[in-house]
């Protein structure tokens, strides 16, 4: 399924860190603002994916929606200036 949300970017993390396993797992999350609904959205960022937008750009913002048995995620496909 695919939404979308107008809004910003606000910021990116990416990173890497070693579970309890051992198995290394690197992450890529960006905070974007809906600026209708007026509140943060966190989604995951594909490594497959294009660049996101510039910092406080006003765009309209494509997300996926992964939906498992327990928890949904959002997950960034592109974005429209």
């Amino acid at each position: 399924m695919i939404t979308h949300l107008n809004g910003f970017l606000l910021d990116e993390q990416k990173g890497e860190f070693t579970d309890e396993t051992g198995r290394k797992v690197e992450y890529h999350n960006a905070r974007f603002y809906d600026t209708e609904a007026k509140k943060l959205v966190k989604v995951s960022v594909p490594k497959e994916s294009n660049a996101l937008p510039e910092e406080q750009v006003n765009c309209c913002v494509i997300l996926r929606v992964n939906a498992g048995e327990k928890f949904c995620k959002l997950v960034f496909d592109s974005y429209e200036l």
